[in-house]
């Protein structure tokens, strides 16, 4: 009994924390227009979040081998769709694993992947992206720290799209005002960095955290790449007291933001 008051209390205490770090209530703000070339993949109002497995960049994550893709999982994916629903007025559908190979992909309007420090796409993978993200998707990639990772996720974007190029975000782009507004990209540190004393990994410190992105020919943002940043530990320890608040809120905020983003362009 005392084990499973405890579990709840602590279930409560998550979603309270997920709470307290939103502005409830319906958002005032519309979807995509029909108009939009590309982009009658995905229904308006419907909002699914879909994490990205990969099988080939190996690694133990907490006894369970699944491998780097289910860092945080289940436990960040839930909070964002926590803060999703208190936020907006989409219908927020539950989160999900898939394969970019998977059938369903189109069906899933935001996929969010990380730790790509090491990640090789099969051809399989960067022909399903390519199209994806063509025909109106959206990536988040988050969680990938230092020159040599960003080297190894920059070599992988070049095979999916080796005609554009990949850019910094403008403090003033539409992405940093579409709910919450900001001044400039913010810093979201990982527990790694902090249990370090520090704000980066690897050598992030030398290149600071960045927001980069590749777009589509109308100047739409089909990936957004936050490098040097760890939003995914935001969204799972924000009823951590271990770990601060302030950058709780700031990574729930920028999921909201990019959601919005990703649902009206």
């Amino acid at each position: 009994m005392e084990m499973k008051r405890a579990h709840l209390l602590k279930h409560i205490g998550v979603v309270l924390a997920v709470c307290l770090v939103c502005l409830a209530g319906v958002a005032l703000w519309t979807t995509r227009g029909s108009g939009d070339s590309g982009h009658d993949l995905f229904l308006r109002n419907d909002f699914t979040f879909g994490r990205v497995v990969y099988q080939n960049s190996g690694g133990f994550y907490r006894g369970w081998g699944w491998g780097r893709w289910s860092v945080d999982f289940p436990s960040a994916d839930a909070n964002v769709i926590r803060a999703l629903r208190a936020t907006t007025s989409l219908k927020i559908n539950e989160p999900q694993a898939v394969e970019l190979t998977d059938s369903d992909l189109f069906d899933i309007p935001f996929l969010y992947i990380l730790e790509v420090g090491s990640l090789q796409f099969s051809q399989e993978e960067v022909d399903a992206l390519r199209e994806y993200l063509l025909r109106g998707g959206f990536l988040m990639v988050d969680d990938f720290h230092g020159s040599r990772q960003w080297a190894n996720w920059e070599s992988q974007m070049k095979r999916v799209f080796p005609e554009r190029d990949i850019e910094e975000v403008p403090a003033g782009h539409a992405i940093f005002h579409s709910y919450y507004d900001f001044d400039e990209y913010p810093l979201v540190p990982g527990t790694a960095a902090l249990w370090r004393m520090g704000n980066y990994e690897q050598d992030g410190g030398l290149y600071g955290h960045r927001l980069r992105s590749i777009t589509d020919d109308g100047g739409r943002l089909m990936v957004l790449m936050n490098w040097n940043a760890d939003l995914g530990d935001g969204w799972e320890h924000a009823a951590d007291p271990g770990y601060p608040r302030a950058y709780s809120v700031i990574a729930y905020r920028l999921a909201v933001n990019y959601a919005i983003y990703a649902m009206t362009h």
